[in-house]
């Protein structure tokens, strides 16, 4: 069972599908500068992007759910120019599972106000 009310964080690269326990926790300290231990869930997409893993810890050991895809492919919501792109929602995280596409994020045009002066 996937744990709730956590963080998520999404690796934005692809990886090597064969990666485990060990691979994914290098990562993780190495790349993310993140405790795989601290409660966090770990998304990370193989370059195929056929199977998914999510790593976590629980109850005094890490935890590795695999699912892989046999008809399409997983797509993860788009990285935000913000610097929160790693971090997604527990619903986002739920439609991903579910192989549900995401739209990239369009940037609304800011329409142009106009002031009235009033004269006196």
């Amino acid at each position: 069972m996937i744990p709730t009310a956590k963080n998520y964080f999404v690796y934005p690269d692809c990886i090597d599908g064969r990666k485990s326990f060990n691979g994914l926790t290098g990562i993780i300290r190495g790349e993310l500068q993140r405790d795989p231990a601290g409660g966090d869930v770990f998304i990370f997409v193989s370059r195929s992007r056929q199977s998914i893993k999510l790593l976590f810890w629980e109850h005094g050991g890490f935890v590795i759910y695999y699912k892989r895809m046999d008809n399409g492919s997983f797509d993860v919501p788009p990285l935000r120019a913000d610097g929160q792109g790693r971090h997604i929602s527990e619903i986002q995280l739920l439609q991903v599972l579910r192989g549900i596409e995401f739209q990239k994020e369009k940037q609304r045009k800011r329409t142009r106000q106009t002031t009235l002066v009033l004269e006196q």
